[in-house]
């Protein structure tokens, strides 16, 4: 074993994450969601196309290396000893959000917006994971994310190799809403942190799993399906579309949902769907044998059909009254979120998933029935408070932030031309806030803001008068 990683199992930050404060003014903004619940799920043998691996090339850093990057600052951190309990390792071949797809707690708004006290750089919770340009095969990622438990603090600690910078951020307890992003974890913490470092030995490096995975799944199945998320896991299931995997198994994953700007597949799939094609690598590095296992998983972002009385794929975005607060320059009107997720059969589920920001447009409407004109936002990255976001120009612009005031996402005018996220993709749920920021010099009493959808697959409709 690299001398790097042989003490990783006790994991103090080198960085000191600031805690993001909470907005003082809250208003509720209620968004319906009406989508399918359930996807499609069948076995796939192998067709006999192609598995020729194409020539290795990385992008990013293996599982190991992510490892040892974070190791000394792991052993250092108080409150330990730290053992490590969930390993996700992500290449996406364009820029993705788990938080769109969702979690496996069926709760997506609790780690979304809960974590950003402590979490409020790129994590698994917030901002969009780079994108990939490596090969499949190479078992490289630009983005890692590793999470570690203490049995003396009942704390969790997350630590992330972007690229290969690595970030610590602060430990958080036990029993909070970000660790409902792990549904089995909460149940039996000691358990997971004896399954990935076990009998004195880790699961295998990721190369030789994606070497191995790719060596006996049908390669052409997954060509004829890009673009493509391949997820390295280990540990507790953290995303809907992952699995549960103990004995130091490091399972790989080939998922679609949560793509910037896929809306699922044409032609032999329904749109609305995406992919998911799980196959993985044992401990000791070798192919556990079948085909894998392919199906289709509803990304929620379906065509707009009816079905059963529901319309699936359609959003309706119920505005509530805003509170508008002034400082020396700048106007901030503040809102909070609401979603509830309709299901064809009349029931409902809460806080649940499927809007993304990209299939938004927001616009803002004068009394006169005029569109303002965007302003390129006064904060493109996060940002510890909103009144770090002030006007900029004479446009108007919108922020995204957590329940607890984390900064998420911006959208305005682009600084080299047209409109647009400052993340290529997050996901809308239930409990952040909307601010419209404006200079103070305007009246907005009159004023419209409305959301219009940018996709055909999916309607998004909203409106507030301010």
């Amino acid at each position: 074993m690299d001398p790097a990683i042989s003490q990783w199992v006790m994991q103090k930050p080198t960085v000191d994450v600031a805690g993001t404060r909470r907005l003082p003014v809250l208003v509720v903004v209620t968004i319906l969601v009406l989508a399918g619940l359930l996807g499609g799920w069948y076995w796939l043998e192998r067709a006999g196309s192609s598995r020729t691996a194409p020539t290795t090339r990385d992008d990013g850093t293996t599982f190991y290396q992510a490892l040892a990057s974070l190791n000394s600052s792991v052993t250092n951190q108080s409150g330990g000893p730290w053992l490590i309990f969930s390993v996700m390792g992500i290449a996406a071949e364009e820029y993705y959000s788990p938080n769109v797809k969702g979690y496996v707690s069926f709760n997506n708004s609790a780690p979304v917006n809960g974590c950003q006290m402590a979490l409020n750089g790129l994590t698994m919770f917030n901002g969009s994971i780079p994108v990939f340009d490596g090969t499949f095969n190479s078992g490289t990622a630009p983005f890692w994310q590793l999470a570690y438990y203490s049995s003396t603090s009942k704390e969790v600690l997350v630590g992330t190799d972007v690229m290969g910078a690595p970030q610590l951020f602060t430990p958080f307890a036990l029993q909070s809403n970000c660790t409902n992003a792990w549904g089995d974890f909460e149940l039996d913490p000691t358990y997971w942190t004896s399954q990935i470092y076990s009998n004195s030995s880790l699961p295998p490096n990721s190369p030789i799993a994606a070497q191995s995975v790719w060596n006996n799944v049908d390669t052409g199945y997954l060509d004829s399906h890009l673009p493509l998320v391949e997820l390295f896991t280990s540990g507790p299931a953290m995303l809907a579309a992952t699995q549960d995997l103990p004995n130091g198994r490091l399972g790989v994953d080939f998922v679609s949902c949560g793509l910037a700007g896929f809306t699922g597949y044409e032609g032999d799939w329904t749109a609305g769907y995406g992919m998911t094609y799980y196959s993985g690598a044992n401990k000791n590095g070798s192919y556990p044998g079948g085909s894998g296992f392919n199906a289709t998983a509803n990304c929620y972002l379906g065509n707009t059909e009816t079905v059963s009385g529901a319309v699936v794929g359609s959003y309706q975005l119920v505005l509530a009254n805003a509170t508008t607060s002034d400082g020396s320059s700048t106007t901030w009107v503040d809102t909070s979120t609401a979603v509830d997720f309709a299901l064809a059969n009349g029931g409902e589920y809460t806080d649940m998933w499927g809007l993304a920001n990209w299939m938004t447009s927001w616009n803002l409407l004068n009394g006169s029935s005029e569109h303002a004109s965007l302003a390129i936002p006064g904060c493109r990255a996060w940002v510890p408070t909103v009144s770090d976001c002030g006007a900029t120009g004479s446009g108007w612009y919108a922020v995204i932030l957590s329940d607890s005031g984390g900064w998420l996402n911006s959208y305005g005018a682009l600084p080299g031309g047209g409109t647009g996220w400052s993340e290529p993709v997050t996901a809308l749920v239930s409990h952040q806030q909307v601010v419209i920021v404006v200079p103070d010099s305007w009246n907005l009493t009159g004023d419209v803001l409305y959301l219009t959808s940018t996709v055909s697959s999916a309607t998004v409709e909203g409106s507030l008068t301010l």
